[in-house]
This record gives C-alpha cells, structure tokens and sequence, in this order.
C-alpha cells in the first residue's frame, strides 16, 4: 500500500506547457475497446481512447489530458487530434471490417471554442469513412449547452449517429434524453457492481431498458470487467456491453484481435445459454407446480358453497407451502373473501383494514379485465406484495362453484 501511496504521490499534474507540448508533438496513442453484443456473439465495434506519453516518459491518460481546467481553445485542439489520431487508427481496421463503428468521444466544453461545424465530417470524409459509420460520443454534463445542441443537430442530419455516457452516478438526466433521442445510451458500473444488498440496482438497470425502448435507443454497458457481470447484465436485458471482459486474453494464442474478441463473447454467450436455460427448466417446474396448487384450490372452492370460501381460502393458504396468499372475486372484480394470507407472513396491515380487502372493486385491474375478455387464466408480473413485503408471483383464475356461479380465484405464490 505505501508503494502505491508513494506513486500516486510522484505522479505530477500536467501543466498547460505539457499539454502545449503534446499537441505540438502530436504524441496521442490510441487504443481501442470492443463493444459488443453477447446475444448475436457479434462485436459492433469499438471505443477510441486517448493516452499520451510525455517527455520524462510519464504516461498522461484520458483524466489528465481532458480532466484539468484548460481554456476552451486548448480542450478544442485536443480533442480535434484525438479525433484525428483515432479515424487513423480506426481506418485499417474499417478497411478491413466495413460494418464495424467507431465510438468518437468529444469534448462538449470544448465545443464553446469552435466558430463553425464540420471539423470532424471534413476528416472522415477525407478518410473516407462514412458518417454513418461514427458514433458521436458525449458526456451528460454538456448535453443542455444549446451550443452541444447545435452540433448534434448538424451531425445527425448528415448520418452521424449519437451515444450519451451517464457516467459515473446513478442519476438520469430524462429531460436531455428525451430531447437527443441517441442512438446509445451508456451506464457505467455504479449500476451493476456491487449488488449484494442493493437489489435495487437491477430495478434501476431495467427501468433504464424501458426509457432505452421509449426513445428507440440501444442501452450500453461499459467497463464490465469480469464474466460474472457480464451475464448479470444478460440476466437484467442487457445486450450491449463493452469493457475489460472482452480484451483478449493475455494467454490466447489468437493473432487477430478481432477473432480474439469475438471468441471471448461466444464464451460468454455460452455461459448464458446453458444458465438461462437452466433456469427456464427451473421456472417451468415452478409454473407446473403453481398450476397443480391452482387447480387443487378452485377444485376445493367449486365444490364449495359461497359462503364458505373463506374458510376454504384460509385453510389452504396454511396448508400449501408455496401459497403466501388467497382470496376470491365476484365475476365483476369485487372482492368476496378477506386475503387470505400464510400467518407467518402478514399482520394487520392498514392498507387492508379490518376486512383485510373485502369489498374492494378490482373490476378494472388487468387481470379480471383479461378474465371477463374469455380467458380461462391470467399470470400477474413477479412483484413485491404490498401487504406482505415478500416476492410474489400471481395467478388469476375463472371457476364456477358448486351452486354454477362465476366467481374469480386469485393466489399469490412465493417467489424464490
């Protein structure tokens, strides 16, 4: 730890005479990131990033060349040869594998810097490189500067595509990605690290999915550094990824890098495979047993009487193990019984009262809306059961009593 403590303290900021000298030198090494998506075990391309190597040797990264406090001008030369320096790099790789993209990282404070657009399009036209080909990459903190606005306006309308990194947090500025509409949306690992205890992560990740549908944008996670991760985020809907997990192996023998990546995502995309179908045979035992606990308590209840039914329902939510709650509906959604729940589960909840929900008109809730359309059978979303604060899934269920009345049996299973 003190070897450490005492590099990080040798390690000088680069001042404004440093940075002067790298863009005089031009001495930007460019080193690229796949971004892949593990589902198509395909690479979509990469992610250009920056290093420079000063005069004493002193490597300057990302953070030390744009994290500082230059003056807009210098942000704007520098990322002016970063562009470059990366479509040059960028250029034997496109020769060679045209449907590739290049993720373009700018500067939005630099942006204040510059008179005109088109810098870039005059590059990859140069180049040879269509637009549609580059994915303008841009940071949150710049995206409501109407100068930002201007420049993504003038590089969608000539094919340029548009990423927007959240960076660090865990916060998401809605408003501007409603506004931009990009074609990415990158999170970093605040999201998806870390998760033990903190459930609520995966939550967050898929309600990101659901904003990433609305606005017809591809959800991105970066720096996903290990295998383990990488299949969380499959599990969470999470497609497209990039990171340290998808460099090439230090011990491959693979000579092409591309094929490199591309064995590590079919390594990955495997593991996914035989864990989701794993759990898919899990969960289909799971519905077969909530179907037979189904079908032995509308049995139970059909043979019964209605006034009976609650003693029907509270006798079984005890008896089934799986059962964390029951109750019946009239055919119109009205609730006919209490809820019926497993004692260890649920005490006297004020959202329920002292009839524990009798009465209440569910007639416009999904399920009975579906049950009075002709289905015989409707499965709730697993959620997290307001009464009971456990994980439940639902099944709601149309049967007839002994005495040829309609009535609707809805049971809450415990989720494992």
């Amino acid at each position: 730890m003190q070897l450490a403590a005492t590099e990080f303290q040798q390690k000088a900021l680069p001042d404004k005479k440093g940075i002067d000298g790298v863009l005089e030198s031009e001495s930007i090494s460019v080193f690229f990131q796949p971004v892949v998506s593990v589902r198509s075990k395909g690479i979509l391309g990469f992610e250009a990033f920056s290093r420079s190597v000063g005069g004493a040797g002193a490597r300057m990264d990302a953070q030390d060349l744009f994290g500082q406090s230059w003056d807009a001008e210098t942000r704007l030369k520098l990322c002016r040869l970063c562009r470059r320096k990366a479509l040059e790099a960028f250029l034997p790789i496109f020769k060679r594998h045209q449907q590739m993209l290049l993720f373009l990282n700018t500067d939005g404070g630099a942006l204040s810097a510059s008179t005109k657009n088109g810098h870039l399009d005059a590059m990859s036209q140069a180049m040879n490189i269509p637009g549609r080909r580059i994915i303008i990459e841009l940071e949150r903190p710049y995206l409501n500067s109407p100068r930002v606005g201007s420049f993504v306006s003038y590089y969608r309308e000539r094919g340029f595509g548009l990423s927007v990194d959240l960076c660090g947090g865990m916060g998401v500025p809605a408003e501007e990605l409603f506004a931009l509409k990009p074609d990415f949306i990158k999170f970093d690992r605040p999201f998806f690290a870390d998760v033990e205890g903190q459930e609520f992560k995966r939550d967050m990740v898929q309600s990101l999915c659901r904003l990433g549908e609305r606005l017809g944008s591809t959800l991105l996670a970066k720096n996903v550094e290990s295998e383990d991760e990488a299949i969380r985020l499959l599990e969470w809907g999470v497609n497209h990824q990039q990171g340290f997990c998808y460099t090439k192996d230090k011990d491959s023998s693979e000579r092409d890098p591309i094929r490199a990546f591309q064995q590590k995502v079919e390594d990955i995309n495997r593991r996914y495979r035989e864990r989701a179908q794993a759990g898919v045979a899990e969960k289909r035992k799971r519905y077969e047993d909530f179907h037979k606990v189904l079908k032995k308590v509308a049995y139970k209840l059909s043979d019964s009487p209605a006034m009976d039914f609650t003693a029907v329902c509270e006798r079984l939510a005890v008896a089934e193990d799986m059962l964390a709650c029951a109750y019946v509906l009239t055919d119109d959604g009205v609730q006919l019984t209490p809820r019926c729940f497993k004692r260890s589960l649920v005490g006297d909840s004020p959202l329920l009262g002292p009839e524990r929900g009798r009465g209440t008109d569910y007639g416009i809730r999904e399920d009975v809306l579906h049950l009075k359309s002709g289905l015989d059978k409707y499965v709730l979303p697993e959620h997290i059961s307001i009464y009971a604060k456990v994980k439940v899934s639902a099944i709601s269920a149309r049967f007839y009593n002994s005495e040829g009345s309609p009535y609707i049996l809805c049971l809450e299973y415990l989720s494992q």
